[in-house]
């Protein structure tokens, strides 16, 4: 496959603020915005891994604090959606050998959705070095806690390459671009994979999520290329 004679990233992460507020505005249901923001990463995923040679893209689906503040009902409701939504970007991740992982804290989570989602896990694991990685019930600070705990058990030395093998992104390149939706109004990166993107791009687009579509991420493509040209990282 040929691709555009431009830089582009090797690892993109989106952090997609789905904001009620857009389903508000619209005069949408209160969970309107889930399925809508679930529909736009599910076109940026299938754009990235059949029409770009970036190789890994991460979604931060549901952080740490979400889970602990959102409703009941509503928590409910995105559980079903990660197991029937996704159907079709399964099918383009199957067909084009994209590993598809998880980045997650399994307590507190249904255990229906913990078996769904390691099947899939395991059902799409290939010998390549693509992978879309889910997010879901993570927090960076809760990660550390994770790893600092299996080193102590483990009566290991503290060192980069031991911490690393224990962290949720191990098998993953270093984020190259990270993108945020919900407009100007949430310039920053809330504790996401704080380990993996010390040189990344930061691009906050003034959209919400829902209205963040692979025309837009074309534009923070090119954005990438631009800014990249003139990172010398301290050479």
């Amino acid at each position: 496959m040929k691709y555009v004679n431009m830089n582009y990233p090797k690892h993109v992460a989106l952090i997609p603020d789905w904001n009620r507020t857009w389903a508000k505005l619209k005069w949408l249901s209160s969970f309107q915005w889930h399925l809508e923001g679930f529909n736009r990463a599910k076109e940026i995923a299938e754009y990235i891994f059949t029409k770009t040679p970036i190789q890994s893209f991460t979604i931060w689906w549901l952080s740490t604090e979400n889970l602990q503040n959102r409703s009941k009902k509503e928590l409910e409701y995105l559980f079903e959606l990660y197991k029937k939504i996704p159907w079709n970007l399964y099918n383009i991740l199957k067909e084009n050998k994209i590993n598809f992982r998880l980045a997650w804290n399994l307590e507190q989570l249904p255990e229906h959705l913990v078996s769904f989602l390691k099947e899939k896990e395991k059902e799409l694991t290939f010998k390549t070095e693509r992978y879309l990685t889910l997010a879901i019930n993570y927090w960076w600070q809760d990660e550390i806690l994770r790893w600092v705990k299996k080193l102590v058990n483990n009566k290991e030395e503290v060192n980069k390459e031991n911490l690393e093998k224990y962290l949720d992104f191990r098998q993953l390149p270093n984020v190259e671009l990270v993108i945020r939706t919900k407009q100007q109004l949430a310039k920053r990166l809330s504790w996401f994979m704080l380990w993996w993107i010390g040189y990344a791009q930061l691009y906050f687009t003034d959209l919400y999520c829902p209205d963040f579509t692979v025309a837009e991420l074309k534009k923070s493509l090119e954005w990438f290329d631009i800014r990249i040209k003139t990172q010398n990282y301290g050479k």
